[in-house]
């Protein structure tokens, strides 16, 4: 536990380069992309389905690319992308930790360039944001297909719809979930009244603890592999999913109002870009609060619509911090670090985190290199 309590607040404490020249800054968060690499690809034995992506990784084949087995029962087959993309790993090093290495490289690549991307005078800030709320450090499928669609968003922005159907199918390829994003790029033209926002989002939080019945007893209707499906996603619990606490429904909530008092002071309404990252965090909210109260692996999906939260929580936080008024700024600086020092131990002290990466284990702990 030392080990991940040693990281996390000392990427706390590098907030502190946010006094420092931007070049300075990109150089802090460049050094962590290379520690968060490091750590995500040299573990061994740890992060969850461990044991069940290493044995998907010795059993891919060329010969098995669209008909991998993914639980040697005929329901359910990985996506052909992902299989190839650990047949030509295992080809090219023949090795898992080399595969984890590459994919946490990637992640962190992809996170570096997105943080960049959107928030050019702040990349730091935004890049300890991340990983102190939500973004995780041990990648797999589900990691590698979120990396892919980081680069999604600034296609919605520009409205490049070719670009953006490329990189959904691509991450498609390599986990389906993916394919829920494909409405993002319209949403801005659905331009809801605040009160409308306001209205929904408790009704939504109050009604998610009975639809998980309704969600299951329309599967059972259809019965066979759908219901099957539909049975195992409900039962899974998975990392960060156990449960949505009141406080974060409130603290969501607190965060919507905040979001909507930007769009109306700075006159927001009809902006494209604004409305399409609100509509997707009310998406992100909605997905998370219905499906984290034991239905974990559903509640996964909010993890797609995450990084309209991340662009949406942070361009409201600069508009905050860079207010005249010294109180407002000093209140919303306060807030910001309390929220994340709120969050830090969320980052570890789930049942499913300590089970399955509590002690920290490497390559080098099993002599592999």
């Amino acid at each position: 536990m030392e080990f991940y309590y040693i990281i996390f607040y000392a990427l706390f404490v590098s907030l502190m380069g946010e006094m420092l020249p931007l070049r300075q800054k990109k150089l802090i968060m460049f050094i962590w992309c290379m520690i968060f690499t490091l750590i995500g690809g040299f573990r061994w034995r740890i992060g969850g389905d461990w044991y069940q992506y290493y044995n998907h990784f010795l059993f891919s084949k060329w010969t098995n690319i669209f008909n991998y087995d993914r639980y040697g029962n005929g329901v359910e087959t990985l996506e052909p992308g992902f299989v190839f993309f650990n047949v030509l790993i295992k080809s090219l090093f023949g090795t898992f930790w080399a595969y984890n290495l590459i994919v946490s490289a990637f992640y962190q690549l992809s996170c570096y360039k997105f943080c960049n991307t959107f928030f050019p005078k702040r990349p730091l800030m935004v890049y300890v944001f991340m990983f102190l709320v939500g973004f995780g450090i041990f990648h797999v499928r589900a990691g590698l297909s979120v990396a892919i669609c980081l680069w999604a968003w600034n296609f919605i922005r520009k409205q490049n719809l070719k670009g953006f159907l490329l990189v959904v199918f691509a991450a498609s390829m390599i986990h389906n979930q993916c394919i829920v994003l494909l409405p993002c790029y319209w949403l801005g033209k659905i331009k809801l009244p605040s009160i409308a926002l306001l209205s929904i989002y408790p009704l939504i939080a109050i009604s998610s603890y009975v639809l998980q019945d309704f969600f299951m007893s329309i599967t059972m209707m259809f019965g066979g592999d759908i219901m099957e499906k539909a049975y195992a996603y409900t039962q899974g619990e998975t990392e960060g999913f156990t449960g949505a606490s009141y406080m974060g429904w409130a603290l969501n909530y607190l965060f919507l109002i905040a979001y909507l008092w930007v769009r109306k002071v700075y006159n927001l309404k009809d902006d494209l870009w604004y409305n399409s990252l609100l509509n997707c965090v009310m998406i992100y909210n909605t997905v998370f609060m219905v499906f984290s109260n034991g239905m974990g692996d559903l509640a996964r999906l909010s993890s797609m619509f995450f990084p309209s939260q991340v662009i949406l929580f942070s361009t409201s936080l600069i508009y905050f911090l860079e207010r005249k008024n010294v109180i407002v700024k000093r209140a919303a600086l306060v807030f910001f670090l309390a929220y994340l020092i709120y969050k830090i131990p969320g980052n570890w002290s789930g049942y499913f985190f300590q089970e399955t990466s509590v002690p920290y284990k490497t390559i080098f702990d099993y002599n592999l290199i």
